[in-house]
């Protein structure tokens, strides 16, 4: 994982799309690699995020993480990965 890769994530059926911004290595102290991703187009996820922190009651971006361990994302090759989706026209 290097900064600028494009990253996916499936979160419960939502498909996010970012970019590594920030690269911490063992961040938490346990050897992990985490990175900091500027998502596009994330307004679905933010709400969700939001809505489930009222309903427990906590901060409006509790549930929203400013780093993301480098297993709870995929590095994607954009061009590779445009051109298969354009295939489903």
């Amino acid at each position: 994982m290097k900064i600028n890769d494009i990253v996916f994530q499936n979160y419960g059926g939502l498909h996010r799309y970012g970019k590594v911004k920030e690269i911490k290595k063992d961040f938490k102290g346990d050897g992990w690699s985490w990175a900091k991703i500027d998502w596009v187009d994330d307004n679905q996820y933010l709400a969700s995020q939001r809505w489930k922190a009222k309903l427990r009651n906590e901060s409006k971006d509790h549930f929203i993480p400013k780093y993301y361990r480098c297993d709870d994302f995929q590095i994607i090759d954009l061009n590779k990965t445009l051109q298969t989706l354009i295939k489903l026209q």
